[in-house]
Parts: C-alpha cells; sequence; structure tokens
C-alpha cells in the first residue's frame, strides 16, 4: 500500500556495511517513524555487520526482496552441504564460517521467506518493481507476477528467477547502449541491484543502483518519486 505519510527510499545492495546505510539515511532525514526503506537485496556478506541483518529485518520500516546472497545462505543451511558453505565462504560468506547449523538458523529463519521480487505502489499513483538482478530483455510484469505467485519456494529455480537473482551485465550489454531493451511492460518502472556500476543508470525503464558498497563505500539510496520525475524532466 502506499505510503501517505512519509517518504518511501529504495537503496541498493548493502553487503553488511548497516553503519553506512544509516549515514546515508541520515542524509536525506529519513524519518523511521514514517518513512519507508526497500533493498533491493544482498544485504550480508562481504562487510563486517552482516550479522546485524535479522535485527534490520525485524524493523518496522525496512523491507528487502531476496539477493544471490542471502539464497547462498539459505542453500548452505538447507543442503546442509560443506562444498556449499566453501563456496558461499569464497564469495563474501565467511563471517559465517565459525557457526553451526543451530547457531546459523536465526540468520536462516530471517531470510528464507523474503520475497523475490516487490510490487510497489507510490503515493502519486506509480508503481515500480524491484528485482534483484535482471529481467529478460524483453519482459511483461504481469508474467513476473504470475510465475513468482505460482512458485512454492525460493530454493528451486526457473529461467526467470535464476536471472532474476544472478544475471549481470545487462546494464553494460551493446543491446542496452543501443536501446534494444524494451521497456517492462505493465509497470511504470523497476529498480535493480546485484550489477556493481559507477553511477546509478537507467535503461528504457529499468534503472539499476549498485554503486558497490564494499568497494566504494556508497550504497545507491533513492527517493523514487523525484528519481523518477528528475528523468522524465530531463
Amino acid at each position: 500500500t502506499p505510503n501517505n505519510t512519509g517518504t518511501d527510499f529504495i537503496c541498493s545492495d548493502i553487503h553488511g556495511h548497516f553503519s553506512l546505510l544509516e549515514k546515508q539515511l541520515n542524509a536525506v532525514n529519513f524519518d523511521p517513524t514514517k518513512d519507508r526503506l526497500f533493498s533491493l537485496g544482498d544485504l550480508i556478506d562481504r562487510g563486517d555487520e552482516s550479522n546485524l541483518v535479522i535485527e534490520y529485518l525485524s524493523k518496522p520500516w525496512f523491507h528487502a526482496i531476496l539477493g544471490n546472497h542471502e539464497l547462498m545462505l539459505i542453500d548452505a543451511f538447507e543442503s546442509e552441504s560443506p562444498h556449499a558453505r566453501t563456496q558461499w565462504g569464497f564469495w563474501g560468506g565467511d563471517w559465517c564460517e565459525d557457526l553451526n547449523l543451530d547457531e546459523l538458523e536465526p540468520y536462516y529463519n530471517a531470510l528464507v521467506n523474503l520475497p523475490m521480487a516487490i510490487e510497489l505502489s507510490l503515493n502519486n499513483g506509480t508503481t515500480v518493481g524491484l528485482v534483484h538482478a535482471e529481467l529478460p530483455k524483453t519482459c511483461d510484469w504481469d508474467q513476473v507476477s504470475a510465475t513468482l505467485s505460482t512458485k512454492k519456494d525460493n530454493t528451486t529455480p526457473t529461467p526467470l528467477t535464476h536471472g532474476m537473482l544472478w544475471n549481470k551485465n545487462q546494464v553494460h550489454s551493446p543491446e542496452a547502449a543501443h536501446g534494444l531493451i524494451q521497456p517492462v511492460e505493465n509497470i511504470d518502472h523497476v529498480f535493480h541491484g546485484h550489477t556493481i556500476i559507477n553511477k546509478i543508470t537507467t535503461v528504457g525503464n529499468r534503472t539499476f543502483m549498485d554503486l558497490g558498497s564494499y568497494e566504494s563505500g556508497l550504497i545507491g539510496l533513492i527517493n523514487p518519486i523525484n528519481f523518477l520525475e528528475n528523468i522524465n524532466n530531463s
């Protein structure tokens, strides 16, 4: 439902840098009593505050979708596979390497039911989609919603959901440069994280926001209403 009392913000991959997030929220005068923050996934790994993820997910103003790093934790827990643990550790999950399954379980419980996408109604009548990685070059949001509503769990991938968590480089592709990536139909705009870029970049009605917090010290953070007004006026 639209936030009719405060402002909604969207942020890209936090990667265990919650102090950095707080600093940037303070800079935009974020008010936790009435504003909301929607995260594009990858809350954990590569940053030394990943353990704060449970605390943030319990805050009434903080909302998140699933990223591929959350999925790696879920896979490692469900499979109980040393190989999955090692792989995840290699990609930034080493903050958990000393935790046994019982100690990992609270993190699993906090993450396993995160949605793979959010459809967000803004209080100016605009509807935007939040997806961690990418959608297909030609895409209908109604089909995305239909696929997700019939999916029983997050761990069995379809080509669509695999791309929504893992696909990279659409924003850098020749197709993007030549305008060959069609607008996503039946939604006003879609915001993405995952692919690290130097500045927030829009291709058609898709905006990529991951500024590489663990490399750059910057989390992509926008007020989507202001952002879309600026795009439309430029």
